[in-house]
């Protein structure tokens, strides 16, 4: 069959190559010029997306994959077309549709008869249904008649998009009948994995916010263990080790804040949609503190933040994937600014630009001579880092460093939640 998926971004791109490689016609859309030309190329512009690139050689040089700026062009060529456009909050914390509708614009000049269409980017509940359906029915065809429209979440983790396609099961919901069921064959045939069909576009929806908003209060659960954990200096480590022993007890781990496209994002779509979103709105707010609490506590230590040193290793969202997205990193700066520390960031994955782009100035080699250094994302090229030499303070934004590494290399170890080493 003929598909267009319509954005080849950080998940679009990895799901378009999958398909193709299945042996289907895939047109990946994209307004993004510079992008097409290099994906029609074969050249990877996700390199820490594993399996990527050998398979995007593959489909491109099988003809079964072509990227194109013509979406209505594509479009027109097919019986299935899958949305994958980014939706960010705006200024207000309400869902940013612009971009989404925009591509449903385009789509809905060029459908053709029985076209099944299926978004596959999270939304508010019933987005689907009262915004981007009639949209589609802008140009004068009916819904049900002649097309037909589906909900479906990504349910991805970049990094290893294509693995985790078939690692978890397929959910969709129709906004009409068939187009859910057409759109749980759909996924069967070109997944293969198990497909979880719902009652309507609505679960769907609500189905993956809940999965979201649960990660996030969790991990506001486990901010707050540390917070109590501090006030009597205890480890937390070991407290939520406790805790989770008991099989219905699955506490995370406590860091600086959430980042990323989806767990800060999606409670926020929950708050601002219809029925009570109390908890989410508490988590949110739980969570977007911790960057200044951790801060304090720096500061206590050190008696002040004026003018020390500070060094923020790994300015990604999360190790090991070039992804800035709601990243805590520039929380942390904004933070340690306020109370007067000298800034510096430092991303194994990033260039200099990139790291300008985030508001840092950018650390100067080699890593060392600084009064703290902050480890936000534990990238495995810091693996090597000679702790005592970077910084006599090394705080763990994520609780994710190896303590007695670092106490070896004769550094002070904090963690979130967890007590300092003795000077």
């Amino acid at each position: 069959m003929n598909v267009a998926v319509v954005g080849i971004g950080r998940i679009g791109l990895p799901v378009a190559a999958t398909i193709a490689s299945k042996g289907h016609r895939v047109f990946g859309c994209d307004v993004n010029a510079a992008l097409v030309e290099r994906v029609n190329r074969a050249g990877n512009p996700i390199p820490d997306e594993a399996g990527l690139d050998a398979m995007l050689r593959e489909v491109v040089a099988s003809g079964n994959f072509t990227a194109t700026t013509d979406t209505a062009g594509a479009v027109a060529q097919c019986e299935v077309v899958l949305f994958a456009v980014r939706v960010d909050i705006d200024g207000e914390g309400r869902a940013d549709l612009q971009y989404l509708l925009s591509a449903a614009d385009d789509v809905a000049r060029a459908l053709q008869p029985g076209t099944l269409c299926i978004f596959d980017t999270t939304l508010p509940v019933g987005t689907t249904r009262k915004l981007l359906a009639p949209r589609l029915e802008a140009s004068g065809k009916r819904l049900g008649v002649d097309f037909h429209v589906a909900f479906s979440p990504e349910r991805l983790l970049m990094g290893r998009v294509i693995e985790d396609l078939t690692k978890y099961p397929k959910v969709v919901g129709g906004v009409d009948p068939e187009g859910g069921a057409r759109a749980a064959a759909f996924y069967r045939e070109v997944f293969g994995g198990e497909v979880i069909e719902l009652a309507s576009a609505e679960a769907a929806e609500l189905s993956k916010l809940a999965e979201g908003a649960y990660r996030d209060l969790n991990i506001a659960l486990a901010n707050e263990l540390a917070m109590i954990a501090d006030v009597h200096g205890v480890d937390v480590a070991e407290v939520i080790r406790a805790a989770n022993s008991q099989p219905y007890s699955h506490i995370h781990v406590p860091g600086t804040g959430v980042g990323g496209h989806c767990i800060p994002v999606y409670p926020r779509f929950l708050m601002q949609g219809e029925g009570p979103s109390a908890l989410s709105a508490l988590g949110r707010r739980v969570n977007d503190a911790m960057p200044g609490y951790v801060v304090d506590r720096v500061a206590a230590l050190l008696g002040g933040l004026e003018r020390k040193r500070v060094l923020i290793l790994g300015l990604t969202f999360r190790p090991d994937v070039a992804v800035t997205f709601h990243t805590n990193a520039v929380d942390l700066l904004r933070e340690f600014r306020e109370r007067g520390a000298e800034v510096v960031g430092h991303d194994a994955l990033l260039s200099d630009a990139g790291v300008r782009e985030l508001g840092f100035e950018p650390a100067p080699q080699p890593l060392a001579g600084y009064d703290v250094a902050v480890v936000h994302a534990n990238h495995r090229a810091y693996a090597s880092l000679d702790w005592g030499k970077v910084a006599p303070l090394i705080v763990d934004a994520r609780n994710a460093l190896d303590r007695a590494a670092v106490e070896a290399a004769g550094a002070r170890y904090l963690g979130v939640g967890r007590p300092v080493s003795r000077a």
